[in-house]
């Protein structure tokens, strides 16, 4: 019976072997750059408390336009036959006017019973034209509850586009991924 002979594996030329090695360590470093992108990026991106820009008082002689604004948000909401599902609530302020700023006097945070929780502004914020800011209730503050509310308090010198005052809510858990917005409503009078 004849013998078989394995036969001898075929080489690979150096050149190839090194080429296959350098485009290897060139995606792995491409990777490592890219995750390093996007670490900056998401750090860029993590929510920073509104700074109090100085506004300037409303000019006396002009005439005042802005309002009270009441928006409707959830701390959590209920599922599964009464179970709490907790929610992290974004208070967004769009200056609309593509011209004229105006001021955020005021925003206050209420729980579902209409109590005071807090105040979220410290001193007037000004909102240059087309500028928005945000304020945000993390997912394990829990006092506002199913009913909490915002009254924002805004003004301009003079007849300017209305913002847009709008709350998102945000529920992410092991089985579900929720999202909805809330938007705010002007009202004629405000909490004392």
């Amino acid at each position: 019976m004849p013998e078989t002979e394995n036969p001898s594996p075929r080489k690979v030329p150096l050149s190839l072997t090194l080429l296959a090695t350098v485009a290897v360590l060139a995606i792995i470093l491409a990777m490592l750059y890219l995750g390093t992108k996007l670490d900056t990026i998401e750090d860029q991106l993590n929510f920073r408390p509104p700074q109090a820009t100085p506004a300037p008082a409303p000019d006396a002689s002009a005439p005042a336009a802005g309002r009270a604004v009441y928006v409707p948000a959830y701390s959590h909401i209920y599922s599964r036959g009464g179970e709490a599902f907790l929610l992290e609530v974004t208070l967004s302020v769009r200056n609309t006017d593509p011209q004229r700023p105006i001021r955020v006097e005021q925003v206050r945070y209420f729980d579902t019973a209409g109590r005071e929780i807090r105040t979220l502004t410290e001193a007037p914020i000004l909102l240059r034209p087309l500028e928005t800011i945000s304020y945000l209730v993390q997912k394990r503050d829990v006092e506002g509850g199913s009913g909490a509310n915002f009254i924002v308090r805004w003004s301009a010198d003079g007849e300017v586009n209305p913002p847009i005052i709008e709350a998102v809510m945000i529920g992410v858990d092991k089985t579900h991924n929720l999202s909805f917005t809330s938007r705010g409503e002007p009202i004629r009078r405000t909490a004392p």
